[in-house]
């Protein structure tokens, strides 16, 4: 592949995109700790096992993974609309279950949430730089 076609829309996509699977895949979204003295219990849990949402959150990451794996197909598949559009519908989708589940739970936040929700925000501004706009077709006269 050569490097030199990858453009800067397409590094913003895949950073965001890399950040947003790590914050679903990997980090803790919600954590808590209690100590009484020298007793001391944590607990803490990642984007799966919040809840629908979170599992959603977990599935558009994967999506979004999908389609950076889709810029560097040489033939990739014909897609009922432009691939930077599904990109930046992915990634938005990402982001609103991040959010949705904040306002759900807003406490005791940990830092997988606000990565997933950085990265598929990144990933969506690199999608629409790179043209996943919705254009109007424009009436002539």
């Amino acid at each position: 592949m050569d490097m030199s076609r990858v453009t800067r829309s397409m590094w913003i996509v895949i950073g965001g995109t890399v950040v947003t699977l790590v914050g679903t895949l990997l980090l803790d979204w919600y954590s808590v700790s209690v100590g009484f003295g020298q007793f001391h219990v944590s607990a803490s849990v990642g984007a799966w096992d919040t809840g629908a949402i979170g599992k959603l959150a977990v599935l558009g990451s994967l999506v979004m993974l999908v389609g950076v794996v889709l810029l560097f197909v040489p033939n990739p598949p014909e897609l009922p609309v432009t691939l930077p559009m599904a990109m930046l519908a992915a990634s938005a989708f990402t982001a609103l279950m991040v959010v949705l589940k904040f306002l759900d739970i807003h406490s005791h936040t940990a830092i997988g949430l606000w990565a997933s929700l950085v990265g598929a925000l990144v990933a969506a501004y690199g999608a629409y730089e790179m043209g996943g706009r919705l254009t109007m077709p424009s009436s002539t006269p």
